[in-house]
């Protein structure tokens, strides 16, 4: 979420402990396969968890519900894909998708500001505290111009009145010192040290690699030239889409299931319609394409994390642990077609036997062009 060594590997690959717990579960061949090498079995990465901040507290999520944003927990035959749900599921994305045909198509930056929040238990497992992070992403559409991300620590604070009288209890620390022993805890990294006051802002060149890149798709960096080469076409979409998604399987020696397919078909919709600097008509064909796919799901209107009503979808994720799976909602303005929110929630069991629900959230603030400059009075990372 804070990557400011953007000339190494890109953000969204795995950093921390955690992170890399979950990519060697995800990644790992079945186990007891023995004798001769066999090719591995790719599972798709939640696409909007793919941040090392997001894969860590992934890995360490243990989910035993979902919710929906705004906090209600759905009945579990409402999030089963029931012809009723897929039918209003199709119906918001088709409505997106025409909406986003609106959309302005032309400036200078593509421009992307998003709030984060992540749930985290202190050490002693005894509350809950929510972590926010801001970012700015200026991606600069003249060739060779400088694009930037501008990122902040917001700090973090008990979640509930309920967390904030066991903090109160706990002394009101104002630093949580993690051990390296992450085992049942939610959030954070193993040995951080997590402050609850913000940090200031802090801007950095993309460089690298990243220079003239406008953003990730199917996990791999892509340039303004392969942006514009994206089919407008939902079906030729698709063939584009499934045949990143082979190729990267293949240079990595990964077998892909139909339904690992699905699933990488949605997290590759997503990435366009939530991230991507593509034309309306390219936008507007992932929503076409989302609609067309199984297992996504309406669970009504809802409250984002910043309280802006919205259409939520959600759809399952194979955790990457045995068959736990969970899910993830997105919310959308079916006005706009613009992306509101996407988040994860779950519960954890906190060491007086509470169960406490934690969520990971990335708000949507402001996305799309502008003629408009990234103000850049931060610290330089």
């Amino acid at each position: 979420m804070h990557d400011d060594d953007l000339g190494g590997d890109p953000a969204g690959q795995a950093s921390g402990a955690g992170a890399r717990a979950l990519l060697a579960s995800i990644m790992s061949e079945p186990p007891g396969q023995k004798g001769r090498p066999r090719a591995k079995r790719l599972r798709a990465a939640v696409p909007w968890l793919t941040s090392a901040v997001g894969l860590a507290a992934a890995a360490a999520l243990v989910v035993t519900l979902v919710t929906a944003p705004d906090g209600q927990i759905p009945n579990p035959s409402q999030t089963t894909a029931s012809p009723e749900n897929q039918s209003s599921a199709r119906q918001i994305l088709l409505a997106a998708a025409s909406a986003t045909m609106k959309a302005p198509s032309s400036g200078a930056y593509w421009r992307t500001v998003t709030i984060s929040g992540m749930d985290a238990t202190s050490p002693d497992r005894g509350y809950i505290i929510r972590r926010r992070f801001s970012k700015e992403e200026w991606l600069a559409r003249r060739p060779g111009g400088q694009s930037w991300w501008i990122s902040q620590n917001l700090g973090a604070k008990p979640l509930t009145d309920e967390d904030e009288a066991a903090w109160r209890k706990a002394g009101s620390p104002t630093q949580w010192k993690y051990p390296l022993d992450m085992t049942g805890l939610v959030g954070a990294n193993s040995t951080e040290v997590v402050d609850a006051a913000a940090e200031e802002k802090v801007a950095a060149r993309l460089r690298g690699k990243w220079k003239d890149s406008a953003g990730l798709l199917t996990k791999e960096p892509v340039t303004w030239d392969e942006i514009r080469r994206i089919p407008s076409d939902e079906r030729e979409l698709r063939v584009y889409l499934e045949r990143r998604i082979t190729s990267r399987a293949e240079s990595r020696s990964y077998e892909i299931d139909p339904k690992d397919l699905e699933l990488a078909l949605q997290g590759s919709c997503m990435s366009i319609v939530f991230g991507l600097p593509v034309s309306p008509a390219v936008r507007a064909a992932a929503y076409r394409l989302l609609a067309t796919l199984p297992g996504m799901t309406a669970l009504g209107r809802v409250q984002d994390p910043l309280g802006r009503m919205g259409e939520a979808l959600g759809y399952q994720v194979d955790s990457g642990f045995g068959d736990r799976t969970y899910q993830v909602v997105h919310v959308v303005d079916p006005e706009t077609g613009l992306p509101l929110s996407e988040s994860s929630t779950g519960t954890i069991e906190l060491a007086d036997g509470r169960t406490a629900k934690v969520m990971n959230f990335t708000a949507y603030q402001q996305v799309g062009w502008t003629d408009e400059k990234p103000s850049l009075r931060a610290k330089r990372g």
